[in-house]
């Protein structure tokens, strides 16, 4: 959410997102976790008769009043949307840089994050629950009304045995001679960790995937992941 320094703590708290579990509908009352009780009565202070705004991923968006000490669903703000997916599966990284993926994917439009092992994956260690709640907290940002799933990590060959279907997958392969390429959507892009794909792997996606160049620089992961969904998005708006 936008940091308080930037904004009045009023029109903050007003803007304030969270996302939630339960049902949503008119009158129904709210059960918050204890973190999210904390935020709102602690750090931002909210007082009796303000509100924030709550979302499900199954009910669209709500208005939410304290009517102190509960919590209501008080009017609907905007209704659910058809989510189209869009996958992006990725060789885990070091912690700051893979958090920051998770986050600006999720701003993209990611539904389903995989973690995928590969040859040359240089970080094994993989904590779901941390990558699951920047991804909240990320959609809560963006004004999304649904929240990405996180995948369970997958070595390389495994993941390609069995590709989700009906999506059309991606793969970025350093200096590819693909140099322009029509995205079809729905869509998947797979990331290779910082060392590359190794010769091997690159056979097997050529194989299973569609290969992409995404220039003549080695880029980061993550910056090779922004590349790849960005050129997505804007290809769906031509």
């Amino acid at each position: 959410m936008y940091g308080k320094s930037c904004i009045g703590l009023k029109n903050f708290k007003n803007m304030t997102r969270l996302y939630l579990t339960q049902t949503l509908n008119t009158g129904q009352i709210i059960e918050l976790t204890k973190d999210q009780r904390h935020y709102l009565e602690k750090v931002l202070r909210l007082e009796a008769g303000e509100h924030f705004f709550g979302f499900n991923g199954l009910d669209g968006e709500w208005k939410v009043t304290f009517d102190k000490p509960l919590y209501r669903c008080t009017k609907h703000m905007r209704l659910p949307l058809l989510i189209k997916p869009s996958w992006l599966a990725f060789a885990p990284i070091k912690h700051d840089p893979m958090g920051f993926l998770i986050e600006k994917a999720t701003e993209l439009g990611v539904t389903d994050f995989q973690p995928i092992l590969s040859e040359r994956t240089n970080s094994h260690r993989i904590n779901i629950d941390r990558l699951a709640k920047n991804a909240q907290e990320a959609a809560q940002q963006c004004e999304r009304l649904d929240i990405p799933t996180v995948h369970n990590p997958l070595p390389l060959t495994g993941f390609l045995n069995n590709l989700p279907k009906d999506i059309h997958w991606y793969a970025a392969l350093e200096r590819s001679d693909r140099d322009t390429i029509d995205i079809q959507f729905p869509t998947g892009f797979i990331i290779g960790p910082e060392g590359g794909w190794s010769p091997q792997e690159q056979l097997l996606l050529k194989k299973c995937t569609q290969p992409i160049s995404l220039g003549k620089n080695i880029l980061r992961a993550e910056t090779a992941a922004i590349v790849c969904l960005s050129a997505s998005i804007f290809q769906k708006m031509l």
